[in-house]
């Protein structure tokens, strides 16, 4: 395998990797996927990499961070609703506030991403 062949599967992975913002992925095109490819062509082969280090860290930080909000969630509702009486109003109440928990949870990944993505 030649290093162009090696810096375009780079190229492809990152691109299928990358974090963007959601106004960005409405508007993906081919067109700006090829000038995207072609701008990182351009590059030397380390910095591909480094732009694909950087998209797995923050990744790996997203994760990582919904892993530990579900885990606060998971702890909340054992203590909260432990001797509940009533049972069925209890797992009712807990379906609604973990939706109500997850949509904020999204809502600050979603900021989270943005300004990460600002910050690169």
């Amino acid at each position: 395998m030649s290093l162009k062949e090696i810096k375009k599967s780079l190229i492809n992975l990152y691109l299928n990797i990358k974090v963007r913002k959601i106004s960005e992925i409405n508007n993906l095109s081919d067109d700006s996927s090829q000038i995207e490819e072609s701008h990182l062509n351009k590059l030397p082969i380390m910095d591909i990499i480094n732009y694909l280090s950087n998209s797995f860290e923050i990744l790996s930080e997203i994760k990582a961070q919904e892993k530990y909000e579900e885990k606060i969630i998971e702890d909340e509702k054992k203590e909260k609703y432990y001797n509940y009486e009533n049972e069925e109003d209890a797992n009712g109440l807990i379906l609604y506030e973990g939706m109500l928990i997850k949509a904020e949870s999204d809502i600050r990944n979603h900021i989270r991403v943005r300004n990460i993505y600002i910050l690169i």
